[in-house]
């Protein structure tokens, strides 16, 4: 279906080849209708031919100049062309007068669209000029002189619009492409993100309780069974968060990770120390940093030998932080960063749309080495969301609920400040 999506959109658009074809039909019944007047009249044979063959010349000057302009293609040899063309428009009015009026027009028309900028719009007013003043001296007559000048400006910027026209809407067709393939592409890594950030954390919470039952199952075979549960409750809610992932509905809940996060520290045996005190985020700003959450506490689990984690959300001088820690972290190894990556880029990614930071830190403290993952976002965005009945913001206060010693004690942060990355 995508290879289809992709053709449809690469065809070429018709703008460019029928523009083309009207320029070439103006060329020749214009200039037609203009041989036929010179036919006509009292001039002799030679200026009736030299008239014709000035005339093919521009009708294949100006068709193979418009074909160039609308396929963006430089023209080799542009200024002798113009300089030809040139001659071959304004000299004919020495031999017939006002019978030549208006093919100066395709002149301007190839001025304005070979010459960019200022010059060409300079250049197309002096052939405008020079279109009665090379007339006046042959018809003597100031009205045959300046009659001209409607015919000549009028095909001239029809000529140009037209080539111009066409080649936008070709440029717009390009760039339709351009952002149905950005689109398609971000949509892939929306997916690519949000499979990672949502699946492969259940994933790890099963493979913690399958590991847990394994051992419990000789020991402690009730035990075992709560952990079977608890392992399938997992399995249903990573399908489900799969089918979210896929429709695009996909919100995470801070209040549910954080239970959640509180669980599988417990189930890997790493003690958890929470606190968060009257926080009010929006639904975006609560999603962004349950993410947060969430892939920080994998990452404790995944890359780390702790024995305690703190979990601290705390709402002060125009800032939210989220701040996770951990002690006993694993050796920073190239395996270990590639394989955290990409995580920590999409949650990089979800922090900055909404004008916060990521910070990673692995401060040593006396204690021994941490690793510090911290969230920040501004105020203003988190305490903003769908207006609520009145237009008010709506937004989430999280419940009360501490449970670590810093905080107990009186210390509001807890931990040195993040170096930053």
């Amino acid at each position: 279906m995508a290879e289809k999506f992709d053709l449809h959109l690469d065809t070429p658009p018709r703008a460019p080849t029928f523009a083309l074809a009207v320029v070439a039909i103006i060329c020749v019944g214009y200039l037609g209708v203009v041989l036929l007047g010179v036919a006509g009249s009292r001039v002799g044979a030679g200026s009736s031919i030299a008239c014709g063959i000035a005339a093919s010349g521009v009708a294949v000057m100006q068709i193979r100049l418009a074909s160039h302009a609308l396929r963006g293609f430089p023209l080799r040899g542009r200024a002798l062309i113009l300089t030809l063309q040139a001659l071959l428009t304004l000299l004919p009015h020495l031999a017939v007068g006002e019978l030549w009026n208006g093919v100066p027009g395709f002149l301007i028309s190839a001025l304005l669209l070979s010459t960019r900028g200022k010059a060409g719009w300079i250049l197309a007013g002096c052939v405008a000029v020079a279109t009665p003043v090379l007339v006046y001296p042959v018809a003597h007559d100031v009205v045959a002189a300046l009659s001209g000048l409607i015919p000549t400006s009028v095909l001239g910027m029809s000529l140009f619009a037209l080539v111009r026209l066409a080649k936008q809407v070709s440029e717009v067709h390009s760039l339709r492409t351009d952002l149905a393939q950005l689109a398609v592409t971000q949509e892939r890594l929306r997916f690519a993100r949000d499979l990672h950030d949502l699946v492969g954390y259940t994933l790890s919470s099963a493979s913690i309780r399958a590991e847990l039952s394994h051992r419990l199952l000789s020991q402690d075979p009730h035990a075992a069974r709560l952990e079977m549960a608890a392992l399938i409750d997992t399995i249903r809610q990573t399908h489900m968060e799969v089918r979210k992932v896929a429709r695009g509905y996909r919100e995470l809940c801070l209040d549910s990770e954080l239970i959640s996060a509180r669980l599988m520290l417990g189930a890997a045996g790493i003690t958890p120390h929470f606190s968060h005190h009257g926080i009010e985020l929006s639904r975006t700003a609560g999603s962004a940093l349950a993410a947060v959450l969430r892939e920080a506490v994998t990452n404790v689990v995944r890359h780390s030998a702790a024995r305690h984690c703190t979990v601290r959300l705390t709402q002060g001088q125009g800032t939210t932080r989220l701040i996770v820690i951990n002690d006993r972290p694993h050796p920073a190894r190239r395996e270990a960063e590639c394989a955290d990556e990409s995580g920590l880029r999409n949650l990089s990614e979800r922090v900055t749309l909404l004008g916060g930071t990521l910070l990673v830190s692995r401060p040593r403290l006396r204690s021994g080495e941490q690793f510090r993952l911290e969230a920040r976002l501004p105020v203003e965005d988190v305490a903003s969301g769908p207006a609520g009945p009145g237009g008010a913001p709506r937004a989430r206060r999280l419940l009360t609920w501490a449970s670590d010693p810093a905080l107990l004690q009186g210390d509001p942060n807890g931990v040195d400040a993040v170096s930053g990355p």
